[in-house]
């Protein structure tokens, strides 16, 4: 039996626990009746099971948070305290405002929604989070079971129980992974040190979800899950027989992308790209269209995981897929250029015949500075097919390809008109 079940009201009476609403991992809330007030509250109560200090000190964590919080998306919180169990343990409750409505999850169960409907969610969530990010808190958890739409359609953010003070000392150990796998950003998936955009990601996630009625990766295992959530490119809804305005498919790319750098910057800014998408003259269904056919699994191949690991093992960082950063291949030309040069002052100072000229000028001087060029090309055509548009990464993306192209313009222009000369 749940230690909560033992009890039929805390805060000394005040509080009457009238029947359980919801249960996770280490609490149960009930809805409850605040005898001061008259009113209908939710309290929830820490099981037995779960009493232990990092638990408590999580449970203080969430009060202490949600109390900061004053927001209309953000679920309200009224009390906190100890209550004695029958066997004298002191069980920590909170008590919250009560919501009369149901979990998001309940609206997405197989099948996706109007692409209108899941935006006006999604900028009432990250409205939420920008005030959680605002107070210094990253929520780490944001799923829809954490969501909940009241019966006069509000969206309210709950359960802060894992949040995080973006510079506090962290409560679990140094690379514990923390949080719900099918929502984990790729950061969090590895136990690295998370901020905002963490959350962004999550959010992403859950959209990804309201317009498909899916998760963008299906595993078997947590493990496996958060393979896919560090390696795996999630599909296109198009991919899936879903069809959206383009302003949605890069507001998802966006928010999705395995580096936090190609992400939205702040709850904010991915609100107003969210609206931005709503406001688009298509996003709207027409009257009476028919429902995409979704199919039974996604129109994608994952990378196959490795043998399962355990939840608390960092994963390893997937290898690029190609070599270099695009900082690599802003420069690469010009040491290309550089060597290749030097190479051309060599051979035209060592007396060789015309013909073994052409062969080491090839060979050594247009060798370097054509490798160079065309890994450069290479990079920025790699970075520029990846990066979600107005981004960081994609605006550099593109600086690096006008640069090596405007390099390969040069070398081709040497080769054509410059070599030749030589021997005129």
């Amino acid at each position: 039996m749940a230690q909560s079940e033992e009890l039929a009201s805390v805060g000394a009476g005040r509080y009457k626990l009238i029947r359980a609403v919801g249960r996770g991992g280490m609490a149960t809330v009930h809805q409850a009746t605040d005898t001061a007030l008259g009113r209908r509250v939710a309290v929830k109560v820490m099981d037995r099971v779960a009493a232990g200090e990092e638990f408590r000190t999580r449970f203080r964590q969430e009060a202490r948070a949600m109390a900061a919080l004053n927001h209309r998306n953000v679920i309200a919180i009224h009390d906190v305290g100890e209550e004695a169990d029958p066997s004298g343990t002191p069980t920590p409750y909170l008590v919250m405002e009560f919501i009369d409505g149901r979990p998001l999850g309940e609206f997405v169960s197989g099948h996706g929604m109007p692409a209108h409907r899941a935006l006006r969610i999604t900028a009432d969530i990250l409205s939420a989070l920008a005030a959680s990010h605002d107070a210094g808190l990253i929520h780490r958890d944001i799923k829809p079971a954490n969501i909940m739409i009241s019966e006069n359609d509000t969206v309210k953010v709950l359960d802060f129980g894992i949040a995080k003070a973006v510079d506090a000392v962290p409560v679990t150990r140094t690379g514990t992974v923390v949080g719900t796998a099918p929502y984990m950003s790729p950061e969090q998936a590895q136990g690295k040190k998370l901020d905002r955009r963490s959350d962004l990601y999550s959010t992403g996630v859950l959209l990804f979800e309201l317009l498909s009625g899916r998760r963008p990766f299906d595993a078997d295992s947590d493990a496996a899950l958060l393979y896919h959530h560090v390696h795996t490119a999630p599909p296109l809804l198009a991919e899936l027989g879903i069809a959206v305005p383009e302003p949605v498919q890069e507001l998802l790319s966006s928010a999705l992308s395995k580096d936090p750098e190609g992400r939205p910057a702040t709850a904010r800014q991915m609100r107003r790209l969210v609206l931005d998408a709503l406001n688009s003259a298509d996003t709207a269904p027409p009257r009476n269209a028919p429902r995409p056919r979704i199919p039974a699994r996604p129109a994608y191949a994952p990378a196959q995981p490795p043998s399962p690991l355990a939840s608390t093992t960092p994963m390893a960082p997937p290898s690029p897929a190609v070599p270099g950063s695009l900082k690599t291949g802003l420069v690469a030309a010009v040491p290309g250029y550089f060597a290749g040069t030097i190479g051309f002052s060599q051979i035209f100072s060592a007396g060789l015949t015309p013909t073994a000229t052409v062969v080491c000028a090839y060979t050594l001087g247009y060798g370097p500075m054509y490798l160079t060029v065309l890994f450069g090309l290479a990079v920025g055509t790699y970075h520029a097919r990846t990066a979600a548009r107005r981004t960081r990464r994609h605006s550099s993306a593109v600086a690096c390809l006008v640069v090596n192209g405007l390099w390969s313009a040069y070398h081709l222009g040497t080769w054509l008109f410059g070599f030749p000369l030589l021997y005129l």
